[in-house]
């Protein structure tokens, strides 16, 4: 519990001294997960990965300084992330052991590594393939059948338009964030989309060894973002190709539940319990290198601030893991 705390803290986050001596970490900062077991903070399911805790943790076990990072969900309306470093330092005050524990806010520098980091992933992806695609036809024309010159001039086309919705959709994230983006709607025909999913994606790179087959598709019109709803439905194909095993299936459906339309991507996969604690967090990632982890915060994002719909999951045995997409037919976001 917080026996001492400055006055930049307090003045931070606008609380009363009272409000902040005796509280845990977690509630003093409004985590949206501090009250999720009756012991308070630093006791919930949550908890287990929460760097502040085991930042405070490790000195207080060790005695030696520990620094940790840590994503701290604050319990407002928009479950707004924030991205804390936290040192916990051992300090000994007149016979009383203590912990010396500093919080500095590096949301601005996470959130710029990751935006960074997929924007020019994406980008140089398909510059690489039109670069590649214009040497062939400059410096080998010759050799070319005007049937395969045609099919590399189409090639170079698609990456275009494929290069020009990636820009597009990086401006839309960073819109996103800042809360100002403008949901474009349009009538669009579920089984359409769905169809164009997956044939976007049956004979994509990540799809190679695997299958992915479309199963339930219900016809019935809804009103959203198509380009938005596309891109969540991607993401969502793509991460549990990824996480399939070579040889597995993609199971990509629909169906209508009363006034809402249900989308659902299943894979025969089971997440670890520590990945299902982190899912849709800002700067979590599976994957190993820096700067991942916008995928299903995105589809978290977009999906349910601006779509107005639900993102959900289920990880176990023996149905493997489902992302579900529950989103309104009819009623616009406002």
């Amino acid at each position: 519990r917080v026996i001492m705390a400055n006055a930049k803290l307090m003045n931070v986050l606008n609380l009363p001294h009272d409000k902040v001596i005796g509280s845990r970490p977690g509630e003093v900062l409004g985590c949206l997960f501090s009250g999720e077991s009756p012991d308070g903070c630093g006791a919930g399911v949550h908890c287990t990965v929460c760097g502040a805790l085991r930042s405070i943790l490790a000195c207080q076990e060790t005695g030696e300084q520990s620094v940790q990072e840590c994503q701290v969900i604050l319990g407002d309306p928009e479950g707004t992330p924030v991205d804390i470093e936290v040192t916990a330092t051992y300090a000994d005050i007149d016979g009383i052991p203590v912990t010396l524990f500093v919080m500095r806010d590096i949301s601005a520098e996470k959130r710029r590594g990751v935006l960074e980091r997929l924007f020019f992933h994406d980008v140089i992806n398909t510059v690489g393939g039109i670069h590649g695609i214009a040497e062939l036809l400059n410096g080998g024309s010759h050799n070319l059948t005007s049937e395969q010159e045609q099919e590399y001039r189409h090639w170079i086309r698609d990456l275009s338009k494929k290069l020009i919705e990636e820009i597009l959709h990086q401006r839309r994230l960073m819109a996103a964030e800042r809360g100002n983006f403008k949901p474009e709607l349009g009538i669009i025909a579920v089984a359409d989309l769905l169809s164009e999913v997956h044939a976007l994606y049956a004979n994509h790179d990540v799809a190679e060894g695997r299958v992915l087959k479309l199963g339930e598709v219900c016809c019935c019109n809804i009103l959203s973002d198509q380009q938005i709803l596309r891109r969540i439905l991607g993401n969502l194909v793509k991460n549990a190709l990824e996480a399939t095993p070579w040889g597995g299936t993609v199971t990509l459906s629909s169906r209508e539940s009363g006034d809402d339309i249900v989308f659902s991507v299943n894979n025969p996969g089971v997440m670890p319990r520590e990945v299902q604690l982190q899912l849709f967090r800002r700067s979590f990632s599976t994957k190993e290198e820096g700067g991942r982890g916008t995928g299903t915060y995105s589809v978290k994002l977009f999906g349910e601030r601006y779509l107005k719909g639900k993102i959900d999951f289920t990880s176990r045995e023996p149905e493997g893991t489902t992302f579900t997409f529950t989103l309104p037919k009819t009623v616009a976001p406002g």
